[in-house]
């Protein structure tokens, strides 16, 4: 009987320390495109009139892993050809599978 205590025990430590190791937030895919869009997007460097400027970005990522802009929320023009620059036809890091349309926030902020 006390050999299958310590057995138990033992169970429960081994287990309990699978689950102290896992990541609670694991890095979902569109998370990682997020940051890859981000490093494609990179700092533009053009003249803003105001000090922020906020932009919903809309693409798909095709089954081959291509990035595709949708459409571009801004009105400012020179904003959207370099967003559309910058990501038409960029090859996703990230597998989707098939194709997947998403929408992205893009803040702009001006140097001083």
């Amino acid at each position: 009987m006390k050999k299958l205590q310590i057995l138990v025990v033992a169970l429960v430590l081994s287990t309990s320390s699978l689950f102290a190791n896992t990541d609670p937030k694991p890095e979902t895919a569109s998370m990682q495109l997020r940051t890859q869009i981000i490093e494609l997007l990179g700092t533009p460097d053009l003249e803003l009139q105001q000090d922020v400027l906020e932009n919903e970005i809309e693409f798909m990522v095709t089954a081959q892993g291509s990035i595709v802009v949708l459409n571009v929320t801004t009105e400012n023009p020179a904003i959207e050809n370099y967003i559309k620059n910058r990501l038409n036809y960029k090859e996703a890091k990230v597998a989707v599978g098939k194709n997947k349309f998403f929408n992205l926030s893009y803040k702009i902020v001006k140097e001083i």
